[in-house]
């Protein structure tokens, strides 16, 4: 089965385990975790805890950060930012997500996206924006399988629209 689960300060080696597999950039997805001890990343956590929990600093949108798990396995994660300011609509968007290495390929991707866009129909979030690399083929096609609307290409990055249907 799969689920969503908001970060937590609980995650332990699992999770840890699961971003060791993500890319530091992750086509177009910052993962600092990858590299770091386990040590490191109990701090790391505290610190995304504390994030995803309001504590922001100046440039920063509220955000809420997921794990996908498929059964008791995590093979995902994602970021919705709850509105964009001005340098995310130029550069991002409300949605961010990748999928551990072993398991690409596999349709988590695509399950990942759904239970995301779900999350911002409960935000109230009716247009969400959301960017892939443009040579990242996978991820395109994901984006327009959920009705992604391309509205603008930078030199390496397409960026789309989804509408949802908010309650």
């Amino acid at each position: 089965m799969l689920f969503l689960k908001k970060l937590s300060l609980n995650d332990g080696e699992k999770i840890y385990d699961m971003l060791q597999e993500i890319a530091c950039n992750d086509n177009g997805f910052h993962n600092k975790v990858n590299g770091m001890t386990y040590k490191e990343f109990r701090k790391w956590l505290k610190k995304e805890y504390e994030v995803d929990n309001g504590k922001l600093k100046k440039w920063m949108v509220p955000q809420t950060s997921y794990w996908l798990y498929d059964g008791d396995l995590p093979v995902g994660y994602g970021r919705i930012r709850h509105y964009l300011n001005d340098s995310l609509e130029q550069t991002g968007g409300h949605i961010g997500y990748a999928i551990r290495n072993t398991k690409r390929g596999k349709g988590y991707g695509n399950a990942i996206l759904t239970l995301l866009l779900e999350e911002c129909e409960n935000l109230n979030i009716g247009t969400v924006q959301i960017g892939a690399n443009i040579d990242n083929i996978p991820s395109n096609k994901v984006i327009l399988k959920h009705n992604g609307v391309l509205f603008r290409s930078s030199e390496n990055k397409n960026f789309y629209y989804i509408y949802l249907n908010n309650k």
